[in-house]
């Protein structure tokens, strides 16, 4: 008996113990932002990555997960670690209001930087699928229609291959 309540005792303390020194939400925020200012990106996304792990349902969790996602697109350049993390923020924050830019991220980072092309017509659909009066639906079309295209294929034959004419010589 002796044993048992010791042993009760001993974990008492230790859970004690241990949701004393978890350290809060706002200060994994506070830190991912210094880490930031300092461009410690590698370092931020750790502490982002805690707050959406230890505090799922906290008021920083989904602003977290979008931003982890934006740093591995524009700030380290790992554009597969960024598709990753942007549909993880979708699944995780499904009625966030980021998801239609993070769903349209997705397929612009497959196009524009993998050049992932079927992927990027895929993320694109599934976007103008789920959000089709969103104000990034215009440029999704669009995105659909020249994947693949070279500047040069995008301009228009006419404009391009217009003769010049008297008019235009004598204005220059």
């Amino acid at each position: 008996m002796k044993h048992i309540l010791s042993t009760a005792l001993l974990l008492t303390f230790a859970l004690i113990f241990l949701s004393c020194s978890r350290v809060s939400e706002e200060e994994l925020w506070k830190s991912s932002e210094k880490l930031l200012q300092e461009q410690k990106y590698a370092e931020a996304i750790e502490k982002l990555k805690e707050i959406v792990k230890e505090y799922p349902k906290g008021e920083k969790a989904a602003e977290a997960q979008f931003l982890i996602a934006a740093l591995y697109n524009n700030d380290l350049h790992d554009f597969e670690k960024a598709i990753t993390q942007y549909k993880k923020f979708v699944e995780l924050f499904p009625d966030d209001l980021q998801v239609p830019k993070a769903m349209f991220l997705i397929g612009f980072v497959y196009n524009n930087q993998l050049h992932n092309f079927d992927s990027a017509k895929i993320a694109y659909e599934a976007f103008l699928e789920k959000f089709p009066h969103h104000e990034l639906a215009p440029s999704a079309q669009m995105e659909i229609q020249t994947l693949g295209k070279s500047p040069e294929e995008l301009i228009q034959p006419e404009v391009a291959m217009k003769p010049e004419t008297k008019e235009t010589k004598k204005k220059k």
